[in-house]
């Protein structure tokens, strides 16, 4: 059987593991190329992108295909106009085993590794965002392999499988904080803490910045003392109802010592419906009540799936998978996100209860419309909406309308979206739901400004300051840019540039950033620095773009991001 593996260094495997030899950079280019395009390719097309500069470009692609054809021992291989790309009988390729889901962790790195001919800028931004997309199918596997494996407690694997990612991206903390629980998990708390300790001062040396408080939360190990005569499931208990409290009420500190403190007491009673239960009530707040704590979360969310399965728990079950689901849509890593609230929706049945149904729609419409599925997204929505209305779940009824009127208004439906975001925030301000109001209010104005209406500016301004309270980074982003759109409309790009690059800023200044939103705001930066005559910042920014969308599955947004990076008209989403 025939191997290709373009991940890492190419190269062309035979039957009993000898390379087969290919000379040059070029023809590896060919053969990406060639069986990564999503449809097939003209000769005269390829030959274009990988020869722009060749006396004749046909002739040679012909001698590369020739040479290929003789890598693979066939001289069937790779003939026609288009090309035709079938491999022999039991060829295999790396990156479409990745694509379903298998990963080589022994072959993990970059594609075509080393390898950059001087090709056409066509094929050097095709190589860019295929570059990404197979980074970001490693950087998820990898993620969903180590979380398996703590909630599995095989403390080894999930050890050896974080540090496989921090090889991938140094700079990435989610995956310190991986590596971080697993050596914890594992009982190595001190080289934990030693890890911590490094992490910190490469990101002081390298990015001039410390990594969030979750690094250092990962690292703690939480034990609570039994109080004498009291059993540890009544204290487990009454800790996490304490916790929960404490969290809607806005404690999140004190509320997040006692559902840990909760997760203790039950783990000592040997109750695994408890455990799992206070698990799912931990991760849930990491990822939802504080910000750049979504990797811890979804390790304990993925043990809570893990112990509520065995105690035959479907609802906690659910309810968890759910969470983890959103965790992964937030981030861009769709595929995962997908598996996860499909899962979600088996083990629950399409009869169980509305409330838990319209948490898996609602997750699942967020995920769909951010991948650019807008049809099958918004019916997501529409369902979630009618489920949460009839069971009188207000909160997430709103919060479907609010990410619902999001997705409508960036596909240029704007009118659907003025009247689902007005449903939100009447919702919204009937149950005083103050930490979510900023998007609904920000989100309206920018539907009211590409309606052509004019918005307040000082309603934009307090709903800002309320973001900057409540130190969300989404709202706060989301809320900045809707204050540079409006001067941008007004004529001040001075202004304009202002608030679009401190919103950028904002945004991210947390692991855990809302990708959908962070590519608008690059968007809205591209356009503003155009405008403003800034030619290399508007490069810049689209570059940033490109990149982020082909990481984060934002399909929708990649092809007028390309648009704007080549200098294209593109689509006008969120411009």
């Amino acid at each position: 059987m025939v191997r290709v593996r373009l991940i890492g260094p190419p190269r062309i495997e035979g039957p009993d593991g000898e390379l087969r030899e290919v000379r040059g950079q070029k023809p590896w280019a060919v053969l990406a190329r060639v069986l990564l395009a999503d449809r097939p390719l003209s000769r005269r097309e390829l030959s274009a992108e990988v020869f722009p500069d060749a006396d004749d470009p046909l002739g040679s692609l012909r001698w590369c295909l020739a040479a290929l054809r003789k890598a693979f021992g066939s001289a069937q291989l790779f003939t026609g106009d288009p090309i035709l790309r079938e491999l022999p009988l039991g060829a295999t390729v790396d990156v479409d085993d990745l694509r379903a889901g298998f990963l080589d962790e022994a072959t993990v790195g970059e594609l075509l590794e080393g390898i950059d001919p001087p090709c056409s800028v066509d094929f050097a931004t095709w190589l860019l965002v295929a570059r990404q997309h197979v980074a970001a199918r490693i950087a998820a596997a990898l993620r969903e392999a180590t979380i398996t494996a703590l909630s599995r407690e095989q403390h080894e694997r999930a050890i050896r499988l974080a540090q496989l990612s921090i090889r991938q991206s140094a700079h990435d903390e989610g995956a310190h904080v991986l590596l971080v629980k697993s050596l914890v998990a594992a009982g190595s708390a001190d080289l934990a803490l030693r890890h911590v300790l490094h992490v910190e001062t490469l990101f002081r040396d390298q990015l001039g910045c410390e990594p969030s408080p979750a690094l250092r939360s990962a690292a703690r190990s939480s034990i609570a003392a039994e109080p004498p005569g009291v059993s540890a499931s009544v204290v487990a208990s009454s800790l996490l109802d304490a916790g929960r409290a404490a969290v809607a009420a806005g404690a999140i500190e004190a509320g997040l010592d006692c559902l840990r403190r909760a997760g203790s007491q039950a783990e000592s009673s040997h109750d695994t419906a408890l455990l799992s239960r206070c698990l799912y009530e931990l991760g849930t707040a990491l990822v939802h009540a504080v910000r750049g704590f979504d990797d811890e979360g979804a390790v304990v969310l993925g043990q809570a799936v893990e112990l509520a399965r065995q105690a035959g728990d479907l609802t906690t079950a659910v309810s968890a998978l759910r969470e983890r689901g959103y965790a992964d849509a937030l981030a861009g890593r769709r595929p995962q996100a997908q598996h996860h609230l499909d899962t979600a929706y088996e083990l629950a049945g399409a009869d169980a209860d509305p409330r838990l149904l319209a948490g898996i729609h609602a997750v699942a419409g967020f995920n769909l419309t951010d991948w650019g599925n807008l049809t099958d997204g918004v019916a997501r929505y529409e369902e979630a909406i009618a489920l949460a209305g009839g069971c009188g779940d207000q909160r997430r009824q709103a919060w479907a309308l609010g990410l619902g009127g999001w997705a409508l208004l960036g596909h240029g439906r704007g009118a659907e979206a003025i009247r689902w975001l007005t449903r939100c925030l009447a919702i919204v301000r009937d149950i005083q739901w103050i930490s979510f109001e900023p998007f609904p209010v920000a989100t309206l104005a920018e539907a009211r400004l590409a309606n052509d209406e004019d918005c307040a500016p000082g309603t934009l301004e307090h709903c800002f300051a309320m973001s900057c309270q409540l130190e969300d980074p989404c709202w706060e982003g989301a809320s900045g840019r809707v204050l540079a759109l409006h001067h941008a409309r007004t004529g001040d790009l001075d202004q304009a540039l202002r608030w679009i690059t401190d919103a950028r800023v904002r945004c991210v200044r947390r692991p855990d950033t809302w990708a959908g939103l962070h590519a608008a705001i690059l968007q809205t930066e591209t356009r503003i620095r155009t405008a403003a005559g800034d030619a290399a910042g508007a490069t810049a920014a689209a570059r940033d773009l490109v990149a982020l969308a082909a990481r984060t599955y934002l399909d929708d947004h990649l092809p007028g991001s390309l648009a704007l990076l080549t200098g294209g008209a593109g689509r006008s989403d969120r411009a």
